[in-house]
């Protein structure tokens, strides 16, 4: 791991994990997750996102889970914004470029906003804390609505219907509210 790769990331619950790399002339083996690492928490599902070049994934945010961010291979450029009210870094965001050589992780926690645009083909790989639902995932803003202070490194990014029919970063911050409440007054 490079000590200079790592950022510093002002949004609480989301300092990056340095991870192991066994490098050899044959390849790697990229440790992606030990529960014992500070950020990891219980995980029940594990999935990999292999994008290419050009590619935006997100802005979403969500709020029956949280995920840890591995990338094994690739370089992206991940952004997040805190939209949790109770949290005391509410309202930060942060926008950094991230490789496979870096070595380390990133815990996303429920009610972080996150995008990943892929600079070079990659792959991102993440676990959850609880199963995906398709009928939770719902939460998003047009990815240059997420934070003004965030500085992309592109003007224009391939994008999924659902992430370019997105809203504003208000109508996503007044729905994952909406639907943060609604979720823990069932559950009490």
């Amino acid at each position: 791991m490079r000590a200079d790769a790592v950022p510093q990331v002002p949004i609480e619950g989301c300092a990056p994990v340095p991870v192991t790399v066994n490098d050899d002339d044959r390849g790697c083996l990229f440790e992606i997750f030990r529960e014992e690492w500070a950020g990891a928490f219980r995980t029940v599902q594990w999935n990999a996102c292999k994008s290419r070049a050009g590619v935006m994934r997100g802005v979403h945010v969500h709020v029956d889970y949280d995920e840890f961010y591995t990338l094994p291979l690739g370089r992206v450029f991940l952004a997040l914004r805190d939209i949790r009210r109770a949290s005391p870094t509410f309202g930060n965001s942060t926008g950094f470029e991230w490789s496979a050589a870096d070595g380390f992780a990133v815990p996303v926690p429920a009610g972080v906003a996150h995008a990943v645009f892929f600079l070079d083909d990659s792959v991102l790989a993440f676990g959850l804390s609880s199963y995906w639902k398709a009928e939770l995932d719902v939460i998003g803003c047009r990815w240059d609505e997420l934070a003004p202070s965030l500085h992309w490194p592109v003007e224009s990014a391939a994008l999924s219907e659902r992430d370019s029919e997105a809203g504003s970063f208000d109508d996503m911050l007044a729905k994952y509210e909406a639907l943060s409440a609604s979720l823990k007054q069932r559950a009490s």
